[in-house]
């Protein structure tokens, strides 16, 4: 893994940092040794997170302040948390996988699309110039939105769509550049236009609208199971960045629904933490992704859906 040392550098210097606590996601675990023994040799004492780390959202600034830490230095995601009880430097993380072959060897499957929504995630933000560029060669007009949360033109994250957004009443259809289906899916469900991935490892480019049919079907599903609840478990973390703050008026409203609602507080969200409480159903109100991403004993569902239903 390439590292920017001289970003790492100049905060130590302009925070006087002495201990740093480096915060790594978990396809970069592997790394962790070696970034230790860099960050190191910059004369500080280094402390490694084990914990999983679920975005730029997700920095435990208050547990490492009350470790000693006074910096810390989170990998691979982009600038995003203001505010917070010690220093945070962000290191970006690009990928050096350039998927522009992939679009040209696929791009006939975008065929009929005349105007189109490019977005991604920082991993492959480095690379839209050049992808815009195959696509207005091949008569597909390019346009790239301009996010509300995230930094960067084109970029998304799990919980801002906003690029997709800013761009949705000009385009028929978008195109994700990445891995997996949480992004795409939320493109759709934030626009509920036609969405495409690019997907870089299985180096092909196809339609995530049976997979958007699918997910609608479980919301309903889920809303259903809500409607019919008794007893409502309101899950909220305290990591810093996914923090609900309003989580007692989430349970006031809940509640005037004719349910009763418990506020379930934990720092990383897991099934087994709840095991043993009778709950109906259960409220998400901190990272989106948990509803996709964990399978509880319960039905879940995000506050955002429930309060759309």
């Amino acid at each position: 893994m390439d590292i920017d040392v001289s970003i790492i550098e100049k905060a130590i210097s302009k925070h006087n940092a002495k201990k740093v606590a480096i915060q790594i996601p978990e396809g970069l675990k592997m790394s962790a040794l070696e970034i230790s023994d860099t960050i190191e040799a910059l004369g500080v004492t280094t402390l490694i997170i084990a914990d999983p780390c679920f975005g730029a959202c997700d920095v435990p600034d208050h547990d490492m302040k009350m470790l000693g830490c006074d910096l810390i230095v989170h990998f691979a995601h982009s600038p995003y948390i203001k505010t917070t009880e010690i220093p945070v430097v962000y290191v970006e993380y690009r990928s050096s996988l350039d998927p522009s072959p992939i679009l040209s060897e696929n791009v006939s499957k975008l065929s009929g699309i005349g105007k189109i929504g490019l977005v991604t995630t920082v991993q492959y933000l480095d690379y839209l110039p050049a992808l815009k560029d195959i696509l207005d060669k091949n008569d597909i007009k390019t346009f790239i939105g301009k996010p509300k949360l995230a930094t960067y033109p084109g970029q998304i994250l799990g919980c801002d769509q906003s690029a997709a957004k800013d761009v949705e009443g000009v385009v028929d259809a978008f195109l994700y550049v990445g891995s997996g289906l949480f992004h795409p899916l939320g493109i759709a469900r934030a626009t509920d236009k036609q969405v495409f991935c690019l997907d870089v490892e299985k180096k092909t480019i196809f339609s995530i609208n049976g997979e958007y049919q699918k997910y609608l079907v479980r919301q309903e599903m889920k809303k259903i199971k809500f409607n019919e609840a008794d007893k409502v478990g309101i899950l909220v973390t305290t990591k810093t960045g996914q923090m609900n703050k309003q989580v007692f008026d989430i349970k006031s409203e809940i509640e005037n629904m004719g349910k009763r609602a418990y506020i379930i507080s934990m720092n990383f969200v897991s099934p087994e933490k709840i095991l043993g409480m009778k709950l109906d159903v259960l409220v998400n109100t901190a990272c989106p992704r948990i509803e996709e991403d964990l399978v509880f004993p319960v039905p879940q569902i995000n506050w955002d859906s429930v309060r759309k239903s």
